[in-house]
């Protein structure tokens, strides 16, 4: 009867310690393929603001540098969609 109270203490510690090297998963076995997406941060050309959900981007002027949020804890970012278009670049009024 012994036997089966040491195998049940033994479980018992190696849950209590989690699964043992061999058996987690190794991540750099299996590279993640690139993603064509451009990121939420890159120049979004034709927009004034843009968001994909969790980093909101906005620009003064069609030709300003983009300024963005920080992404927040756990999220999940969704497909970028643009908020307000640009504004249309100003010509020089000739006199």
């Amino acid at each position: 009867m012994r036997a089966p109270r040491i195998i049940l203490i033994a479980t018992a510690a190696m849950i209590s310690l989690g699964l043992p090297p061999t058996m987690a998963e190794d991540s750099s076995s299996s590279p993640q393929p690139a993603s064509t997406d451009r990121p939420v941060q890159a120049d979004q050309p034709r927009c004034a603001r843009w968001t994909d959900e969790c980093v909101n981007c906005t620009r003064d002027s069609a030709d300003g540098v983009p300024v963005c949020s920080n992404i927040g804890m756990a999220c999940q970012p969704k497909k970028i969609r643009c908020l307000a278009d640009a504004p249309a670049q100003e010509q020089p009024q000739l006199k």
